[in-house]
């Protein structure tokens, strides 16, 4: 499908139930998202995500994006928070389909670890 046939079914402004229509009805398994701004996004599903907390979408990034991560399947994501020593913390999906504190450590020791030892291979 062409941007212009999509661009003539977009609605002039995208709310966050059509964002949620649009995830829901994709075969594909891409991810639509939209920025307080109003900027919608469109990219792949991701094996695992990482959220920077930020004091104007805080509240959607700790309660609604979570709950879409888990009807998604996404399988863990990390959140950085905007405190003195920038803390991520790893939440994993548990059985149950909520997600779990997995693992907290400072952002600056993260960068000097590589990717793979943060990856539970069974995600």
């Amino acid at each position: 499908m062409s941007a212009e046939a999509v661009g003539m079914y977009m609605p002039a402004v995208v709310t966050l139930d059509d964002v949620a229509a649009m995830n829901s009805a994709d075969p594909n398994g891409h991810r639509y998202e939209t920025s307080p701004e109003g900027v919608l996004s469109v990219m792949p599903l991701p094996d695992f995500v990482v959220e920077i907390v930020s004091p104007g979408s805080e509240a959607m990034d700790s309660v609604t994006k979570v709950r879409e991560y888990a009807s998604a399947g996404v399988g863990q994501y990390w959140v950085v928070d905007r405190d003195g020593a920038q803390t991520v913390t790893l939440h994993r999906l548990g059985g149950d389909g909520s997600y779990e504190e997995h693992a907290t450590m400072p952002l600056a020791w993260l960068l000097q670890s590589s990717p793979a030892d943060h990856l539970d291979e069974s995600f």
